[in-house]
């Protein structure tokens, strides 16, 4: 009985273990874009179009802000910012462990600035800028088809979070975009390694063993006269639990 309260212990730990890790590791990536008349979506971080703003989830349009240029846009027009605020679908994703993730920008009007390229194309996320992360492999999509592979995409250095940079026409390093221009959809696929393999770590807890009948007890415990019992199976037990905690912790710390 003690042997079993004890194994059913190690089972739930290895699950909060898991799960605690997958939490903590858990980071966001966002689709980034800007067209060549300067229409946009911005890092989440940037101040005044960001996460913490009503434009994030908006296709913002600077590059032909005419209203009889739009007049079925007429009432989305923001005179704040000297610009249109139009519906747009991001699809952004949830980083929990190193694998392939895919963001995407959808519905929205991609003729109405008269764009036909970009200026930046860009992954934003709340990874810390640590150097343990990267981005070994990249493509972006548009219309559903593979417009532009990267085998190594940069990867911003100067940012307090890990981003990814496919078009930007202000640093040689990354250039110019010069692909196929959305009509429909513009999605980014891109392979994040250096997080570790947290959504991997999670195990079934073993189901918990039937209480034994009275006669069992009784012969177990007739089994075990002459036994000398040294105590040394549940302290290795109790070790491998007090060891699974510790790397959940560890984790934890880490993935902060």
């Amino acid at each position: 009985m003690k042997k079993s309260r004890i194994a059913a212990a190690v089972s739930a730990a290895v699950v909060s273990a898991a799960a605690l890790a997958v939490t903590a590791g858990a980071y966001n990536a966002y689709i980034g874009f800007q067209t060549t008349p300067y229409s946009f979506r911005n890092d989440w971080t940037e101040a005044n179009y960001g996460k913490a703003t009503k434009y994030f989830d908006k296709f913002i349009v600077w590059g032909n802000n005419d209203e009889s240029y739009f007049p079925q846009y007429e009432d989305e027009f923001d005179y704040d910012i000297a610009g249109y605020v139009l519906p747009a679908t991001y699809t952004d994703v949830t980083i929990d462990a190193d694998g392939t993730y895919t963001v995407k920008a959808e519905d929205l009007d991609w003729t109405a600035d008269g764009a036909n390229d970009f200026n930046l194309i860009f992954v934003s996320t709340d990874i810390p800028n640590d150097g343990t992360v990267t981005c070994t492999n990249a493509k972006v999509i548009v219309d559903g088809t593979v417009a532009k592979e990267y085998d190594n995409p940069v990867c911003d250095t100067t940012n307090a979070n890990f981003n990814v940079s496919l078009a930007n026409i202000w640093n040689d390093e990354i250039g110019s975009y010069g692909a196929a221009f959305p009509t429909k959809s513009l999605a980014i696929e891109f392979t994040i390694t250096g997080l570790g393999g947290a959504a991997a770590v999670e195990e079934t807890a073993a189901p918990a063993e039937a209480a034994p009948a009275a006669g069992d007890v009784a012969a177990a415990t007739d089994s075990a006269k002459g036994s000398p019992n040294t105590g040394i199976e549940d302290v290795a037990v109790v070790a491998g639990l007090a060891v699974l905690a510790g790397a959940g912790i560890a984790l934890t710390r880490k993935r902060k």
